[in-house]
């Protein structure tokens, strides 16, 4: 059996990471049917502490730089991100999620003085407004929460990374370790606090276990591992193009398993912040020239 490079193919490796990120937004929808979002994102984060811990250095020097950056991660955008997508189609939470880079860019802009050309500026806006407006005016009010919360957990993701940059260098595994070992158990509380929370342990169905094995192990580890090994070796300007693939994935991922389908001015704002977002990339790769 001949043996596939992932790294050495960047078209190959990107593709496939993209189908990964692309059935996670479908594997944790399937999930959180069953399951209450706080329940999932402690259980998730659970599963992911335990599986690192054997990896990481723990120092208690690590502990208050990361607590701030537990807190808008792993409550501000995995636990937002839960919620948004337990409401909306799988393929508007992926769409969304694509804002995650210009938003970062724009944050740089503010706070650390990056550049930021107008066409960039105008492609962000765009891409906001084609993911937000066809949701937001179709008037229902369940559906303008969910887009808006999915939104709000995309700023907090690019918030996160903007912290990260602040810190000195810490190994990827260690900052993941942090705000899993962190957050998992703010989650548990909060869900236990909850006057009308459902039992615990019914709602780990074989769906659930399935999906949370999924998320921790192909989509916060195998995935990450391959894409910053691609970035290493053949640089973000050949990749950046084919994080575009995974509202695709999660389309046809969301059709086959799940029935979702877009109504016409949902895939008309999906094509306006594609389009906004292809832009932006272009623009990037332009001034790293």
């Amino acid at each position: 059996m001949q043996h596939i490079d992932w790294l050495a193919k960047p078209a190959l490796g990107a593709t496939f990471v993209a189908a990964i990120w692309g059935f996670n937004i479908v594997g944790m929808k399937i999930a959180l049917s069953d399951m209450d979002p706080l329940l999932f994102t402690a259980a998730r984060f659970l599963l992911l502490a335990l599986v690192l811990l054997p990896f990481v250095k723990i120092s208690r020097q690590q502990i208050r730089p990361l607590l701030p950056i537990a807190l808008v991660m792993g409550l501000g955008h995995f636990y937002l991100l839960a919620v948004g997508i337990s409401i909306i189609p799988g393929v508007i939470a992926s769409v969304c999620f694509l804002l995650g880079a210009p938003f970062s860019a724009l944050l740089s802009h503010l706070f650390l003085n990056e550049r930021l050309t107008f066409l960039q500026s105008a492609a962000i806006i765009t891409a906001t407004l084609g993911a937000m407006l066809p949701t937001l005016l179709m008037g229902q009010s369940e559906l303008q929460w969910g887009i808006l919360i999915v939104v709000l957990s995309t700023f907090m993701w690019a918030v996160g990374n903007i912290q990260i940059r602040k810190l000195k260098e810490l190994p990827v595994l260690s900052i993941q370790f942090w705000i899993a070992i962190i957050t998992a158990p703010l989650c548990l509380i909060a869900f236990l606090l909850q006057p009308d929370a459902a039992p615990m342990l019914p709602q780990f169905t074989t769906k659930t276990l399935l999906s949370l094995t999924y998320v921790v192990f192909c989509s916060s580890l195998l995935s990450y591992s391959l894409w910053y090994g691609l970035i290493h070796r053949h640089g973000m300007s050949r990749l950046a193009g084919f994080v575009l693939l995974q509202p695709v994935f999660t389309l046809t991922f969301g059709y086959l398993l799940l029935g979702e389908s877009l109504t016409l001015w949902q895939l008309v704002g999906s094509s306006i912040t594609l389009t906004g977002i292809y832009i932006y990339n272009r623009q990037n790769q332009r001034a790293a020239q």
